[in-house]
């Protein structure tokens, strides 16, 4: 059996089913959820290319399948990937629970997790581009409801992720010109031009980041944080594989500077901009929009330390973004407009929602004793030394966005309400008519699983941190 019947074409021929079968209640949701869980397991625990015996039975995962003359090849080296992918879907998955987003996510994000695995497989690597805007296409239905005009957000958000694609594939082109000529400065600064609008147009980068405020305000928050983790998650890994395979780009400093550059931009602009957000779900894309700006500054550091500090920069932000969405999901079902002068509202109907909520916007913004300090403190240690100016943007960014996550503190905590002198009032019920989440068991649950991953992550670090260097080693060239 192929690695890529295991874990691209299964769970995509899964998903095409559960779309049959969306309407049956909780099955579509157990069985994707269980069917992510066992891939998680056999991608931590199967060999690749190993012979496998059971009792007198035997069997072998091939690492290679070839279709239509494009090979998917996922080897051992990336089973740690494909753990962490299925176990963050898995997470997803039953986050809907609580989320309750529209009834195709389940089938939907499935599917459009086997094309992300697909390209982050397919040979040549180039092709990766074609399968995930054919996955950004897919999430169309998700982000405008059936029967609705589709938004601006979502028409601007289209567009630009499809016109990322001809840069993309444009620069792979040009660069085997500048392989068999690297001393062509006119073919290396085209490539590098085009690369660098094709990855601006995918990760969202300034000035291209207008369709994430503005889908903000159109979309399901829960579908929101499922797009704004995998993609990037997914186009950043596929950025490093550019450097992997093309010596020139890795051995040329400018373009760690200009991607330190663009980093502290990115961290800077958003974190500034949260401060002064009052809509929750805008807040949501303005924190995945910082996590892509340490990865840039991650990627920019270089060398074998750039690429752990990127997968380490990567564990604690993935936890926090389904923290957030989960949180912001439990809050849509009670009041869509995201108001920060309406949380207040929800301090004795969702406290453990807003409590989940906080945790994960300060753990976002790298507060001590936190999931995102131990992995930023290693990063500002090697910014400070080569490039202060852009730490210290960094840190302002934070610093921004922590400010946010105390307005949001500030919003939920109930007012006293000062009544007219010489007025007798009847006393006043306290039970609006909404079930408080402290009796629901999913939310405590949730609650439970949010501390121990962003506290324990924080106080245990190099426990967490312990396969750090296995997802690296994928890149063996830029992790030997």
């Amino acid at each position: 059996m192929s690695s890529a019947i295991l874990w691209i074409i299964l769970p995509g021929l899964v998903g095409l089913g559960l779309l049959i079968l969306r309407r049956q209640g909780q099955f579509p949701l157990m069985a994707a959820g269980l069917l992510s869980l066992f891939l998680a397991w056999a991608a931590w625990q199967l060999p690749i290319d190993r012979v496998l015996s059971i009792g007198p039975f035997s069997f072998e995962i091939f690492p290679s399948l070839t279709i239509f003359g494009r090979s998917f090849t996922l080897s051992d080296l990336d089973r740690p990937l494909l753990a962490f992918i299925f176990l963050f879907q898995t997470l997803w998955l039953f986050g809907t629970l609580i989320a309750k987003p529209p009834r195709l996510f389940v089938p939907i994000s499935l599917i459009c997790v086997c094309l992300f695995v697909a390209a982050l497989s397919v040979d040549p690597f180039l092709y990766a581009a074609l399968l995930i805007a054919l996955a950004v296409l897919l999430l169309i239905p998700l982000l405008s409801p059936p029967g609705q005009p589709a938004g601006p957000g979502v028409l601007r958000f289209l567009i630009f992720q499809i016109f990322a694609v001809p840069f993309i594939l444009f620069t792979g082109w040009i660069l085997t010109g500048v392989e068999a000529s690297p001393g062509n400065l006119n073919l290396i600064l085209r490539s590098g031009l085009l690369l660098l609008l094709g990855f601006a147009f995918l990760l969202a980068l300034f000035p291209f980041h207008s369709w994430i405020p503005m889908l903000a305000k159109e979309s399901h928050p829960y579908v929101l944080g499922f797009l704004l983790f995998f993609l990037p998650t997914v186009a950043t890994i596929f950025s490093l594989s550019f450097f992997d395979r093309y010596a020139w780009l890795r051995d040329n400093g400018f373009v760690f500077q200009i991607l330190t550059l663009i980093g502290g931009f990115t961290v800077l602009l958003p974190g500034l901009w949260a401060l002064a957000e009052p809509h929750l779900g805008r807040l949501l894309g303005f924190a995945a929009m910082m996590g892509v700006g340490f990865s840039l500054l991650g990627i920019g550091l270089a060398g074998p330390q750039g690429v752990q500090i990127f997968f380490a920069l990567l564990l604690p932000q993935a936890m926090a973004i389904w923290v957030l969405t989960v949180s912001l999901g439990a809050v849509w079902r009670k009041d869509s407009s995201f108001d920060l002068q309406s949380l207040a509202i929800f301090f004795r109907s969702s406290p453990l929602a807003l409590a989940t909520l906080l945790l994960s916007v300060f753990s976002l913004s790298g507060l001590p004793l936190l999931a995102s300090f131990p992995p930023r403190i290693a990063l500002f240690t090697q910014l400070s030394s080569s490039s202060p100016w852009v730490a210290i943007a960094a840190l302002v960014g934070c610093l921004g966005l922590a400010g946010a996550g105390a307005r949001i503190l500030f919003a939920s905590l109930p007012k006293a309400e000062k009544t007219r002198p010489g007025w007798v009032e009847e006393g006043e019920s306290l039970d609006t008519g909404i079930k408080s989440d402290i009796a629901d068991p999913y939310v405590w649950s949730f609650l439970m699983l949010s501390a121990i991953g962003l506290l324990g992550f924080g106080l245990f670090s190099r426990l967490f941190l312990a396969g750090v260097p296995s997802l690296a080693s994928m890149f063996p060239l830029l992790f030997p």
